[in-house]
């Protein structure tokens, strides 16, 4: 037992998709309340912040949540803006990130800038930023790859739960955790990542948003269930009639955790990848060519002053014409595809032609999705 504790109660504030974030906060209240920290976890959508902590020095606040695009999820940024101002109420900020194992070698995820957008907000809304790491767990992108060897998930595991046995009872008692060679090599991925693509964790989130979630479908297996559609955590996926029974539709309000894909007990939940290719090229249109032969012979528009292309303009309506096309083609595709899925050949086409058809699931071992349910969730489902 650590001597002279810096804290005496606090509260987790978590993000989960497939289970990896949740995982890690109940190591690390396991940790806490062996150390006589009196702590407890919230997930962010039963966050009652007038009730969650007080304003004291020996109050600590942890904000935890997978990376998606070397950023927090879009829910989990919207739950920091709606955080209330705090002078001096200590946070600690942990971003999971997933690790690959290859044989003994084990390749380290990266959050890029996740944790250190945390650490900024809080702190401009009058925190104190206490710790700030990212921690490796098991991969869960099974959109992009197969699931991880259940021996590769123990020992990545394993080892994170290793380091938190190491820095939580650092933190727990009072120290900082800022300087360190693993936010050094979050630093170097930010350096690297707005140095090549300035605009990439934005436009990875917007992708995420609009394109990712939009190549999600259903394949033969599925039985209308629902399960995907009630713990989904962001409130996405809709139960639409198809024929004799429902199907999950997805809107753009999901983030892609893959819980639905992680979690479903028939492997019916695909991202199609055939059906992202398709979408690529429908979206790939060139509709600006289109746009401007249109207006010059139209209405006769040519973006010229004092004789010279001004070129703010050409990209602004560029860019405006390409999002709106892109908005408008990926809504309607989709629709199409939902529809088309709905019959057992082309469900059979697409299905068959995505790897995620044969790829080995993934969701955190140890965690269930009663353990991922708010409160809400948990009275909608009773």
């Amino acid at each position: 037992m650590l001597p002279d504790l810096n804290y005496k109660e606090a509260v987790f504030y978590v993000m989960s998709g497939t289970g990896n974030t949740y995982r890690v906060s109940r190591w690390i209240e396991e940790i806490a309340n062996r150390h006589e920290v009196k702590a407890k976890v919230v997930l962010i959508e039963d966050a009652d912040f007038s009730n969650d902590f007080i304003q004291s020095p020996d109050f600590l606040v942890g904000l935890l949540f997978p990376t998606h695009g070397f950023m927090p999820p879009w829910s989990m940024i919207k739950f920091l803006f709606r955080m209330p101002i705090r002078t001096n109420v200590p946070v600690m900020c942990v971003a999971t990130r997933g690790a690959l194992k290859i044989g003994s070698l084990q390749i380290p995820g990266a959050s890029g800038f996740a944790t250190f957008f945390a650490a900024i907000l809080t702190l401009l809304k009058g925190y104190r930023v206490k710790a700030i790491f990212s921690l490796d767990m098991p991969s869960n992108f099974i959109n992009f790859h197969w699931g991880l060897h259940p021996k590769n998930i123990d020992k990545i595991s394993n080892k994170a739960q290793s380091r938190l046995k190491l820095l939580i009872p650092r933190i727990l008692n009072g120290q900082r955790i800022w300087f360190t060679r693993n936010n050094l090599w979050e630093m170097l991925w930010c350096v690297f990542l707005f140095w090549l693509v300035p605009v990439f964790p934005i436009a990875y989130l917007i992708i995420a948003r609009m394109f990712m979630a939009k190549v999600m479908f259903s394949n033969n297996k599925c039985v209308g269930c629902g399960m995907c559609a009630r713990f989904c955590p962001n409130n996405a996926i809709l139960m639409k009639d198809a024929g004799t029974k429902k199907r999950p539709y997805w809107t753009y309000h999901c983030e892609n955790c893959l819980r639905c894909m992680g979690y479903c007990r028939k492997k019916a939940v695909e991202a199609g990848h055939s059906w992202a290719v398709l979408l690529y090229f429908i979206t790939s249109v060139p509709v600006i060519t289109y746009a401007w032969a249109w207006l010059h012979r139209t209405l006769s528009f040519y973006p010229v002053i004092n004789g010279y292309w001004t070129i703010e303009v050409v990209y602004i309506f560029n860019f405006l014409i390409y999002i709106i096309f892109f908005l408008f083609a990926v809504f309607l595709s989709y629709r199409v595809f939902w529809y088309l899925i709905r019959f057992p050949v082309f469900n059979t086409f697409f299905s068959v032609t995505t790897l995620t058809h044969y790829y080995r699931r993934y969701h955190q071992p140890d965690t269930k999705l009663k353990h991922l349910a708010g409160i809400k969730k948990k009275k909608q489902t009773l």
